[in-house]
């Protein structure tokens, strides 16, 4: 805890992305994100609701700072076992101390391990807030 007043983010919703199976992909964007000081933190959750492609194994949940997929990744991956054509719901919830910061996003990506074809991202939400 920073010693800064709470302060609620939007949220963001996405439905039926196509998720770039084995690639690394976007699936939903938060925009915006200033802290108030150097010691703010940003604490990021939600959720993303699949159903794999081809081949996949597994699902790798990632939060990064930044718009895309080189941004610096945030917390630790949440990867689950999933067969191939299966649907799950994979939750996340990730702490950010990036400094002080304005107008930065922050992006939820998803990756499917072995995949041979492109799942798809059914709903995926980020929501979060500043502390």
């Amino acid at each position: 805890m920073s010693g800064y007043v709470i302060r609620p983010l939007p949220s963001v919703t996405a439905t039926a992305v196509t998720d770039g199976g084995a690639t690394e992909k976007v699936v939903a964007t938060l925009a915006n994100v200033s802290t108030p000081g150097p010691e703010a933190e940003v604490n990021l959750f939600g959720h993303v609701n699949i159903t794999t492609g081809t081949a996949a194994t597994a699902v790798v949940v990632k939060v990064r700072r930044g718009t895309d997929t080189s941004g610096t990744e945030v917390g630790t991956a949440e990867t689950d076992t999933l067969a191939a054509g299966n649907k799950e719901s994979i939750p996340f919830n990730v702490v950010d101390t990036p400094g002080d910061i304005a107008g930065e996003s922050y992006v939820v990506t998803v990756t499917e391990t072995s995949a041979t074809a492109d799942g798809t991202v059914n709903y995926a939400y980020m929501g979060g807030y500043i502390d």
